[in-house]
């Protein structure tokens, strides 16, 4: 094969979404600050490159306040925290700075809303991804996760609206067989999907990319405990194309990508650009061409 048919072509958008700028912004603004030390609670973003490089300047992450000393610094991540931690940081007198995507935030609020108004909620996400455990802190939800899941629940107490609400990082087309499985059960189901706009955008942009390019394969930058960034691989798979999450660039060498023309590339709402312009660096040394 010459190296002239041998091409890659990028999604765009890719990479960081505004809600992990954000959030990295002000965990770079208390750096700069610092007087004392700073907890994170969970990832800040899911990212292992982000997460390394801000515990090599100092940044302490946890997954219990037990390991928060009373009165420190904490931040909690771009995913969000239960009502409950908020209250138990309150008792243990902590310095809080929320970097919870607002997005997220959103999908929190409209969780009390509709349990205020006595509704049957029900969350559709993935089990113990941080953001769902937020969403299910707000009150008595019920999770999903898939058709089977919907297939399986119990009868939900009468006379409420059925109300379905979605984790931001999802894919359409897990929503829709979620949304479609449950309205075999509950026909009046009211699905407010919460995808947020950056994650829908990079999902398209891979669709429009497969499409146009004719691609053979997908490579997504992006850390295994990415929900967005796996999502983007679900996508390609959707579309009929194999897929592979890179985490770091250098585990491209070890791809057999013998008889790829046509090569995507794209990088989760987490991944920073470094790395895929590493990512297409090696693949350039390897004769694919933009």
């Amino acid at each position: 094969m010459k190296n002239a048919e041998k091409r890659l072509f990028i999604a765009e958008p890719h990479g960081f979404c505004n809600g992990v700028i954000r959030a990295l912004k002000m965990v770079e603004q208390l750096l700069l600050e610092r007087s004392c030390d700073i907890f994170i609670y969970n990832d800040i973003v899911h990212n292992s490159f982000v997460v390394n490089d801000l515990k090599k300047r100092g940044v302490y992450f946890v997954r219990s306040l037990d390991d928060v000393p009373p009165g420190s610094l904490t931040v909690w991540s771009a995913h969000g925290v239960a009502p409950a931690l908020e209250e138990a940081a309150r008792a243990k007198n902590l310095i809080i700075t929320d970097a919870t995507c607002p997005l997220v935030k959103k999908v929190h609020d409209l969780a009390g809303k509709y349990l205020s108004e006595n509704c049957n909620v029900i969350f559709a996400g993935h089990a113990n991804h941080p953001e769902t455990v937020g969403v299910l802190g707000c009150g008595n939800i019920i999770l999903v996760s898939n058709a089977e899941d919907c297939r399986k629940l119990p009868e939900l107490p009468p006379a409420r609206r059925n109300v379905m609400l979605t984790q931001t990082t999802w894919c359409r087309e897990d929503v829709e067989a979620v949304k479609n499985a449950l309205q075999e059960r509950f026909p009046d189901l009211e699905c407010i999907s919460n995808i947020c706009y950056a994650t829908g955008e990079r999902q398209q942009a891979v669709r429009d990319l497969i499409v146009q390019q004719k691609l053979d394969y997908l490579l997504v930058i992006g850390s295994p405990h990415s929900s967005n960034s796996r999502r983007l691989c679900e996508v390609a798979e959707n579309c009929g194309i194999p897929a592979h999450l890179i985490d770091d660039p250098q585990e491209i060498k070890d791809l057999d990508l013998a008889g790829v023309a046509a090569l995507g590339i794209t990088a989760g709402a987490s991944a920073p650009e470094f790395l895929l312009e590493q990512a297409v660096k090696l693949l350039n040394d390897m004769g694919y061409v933009l």
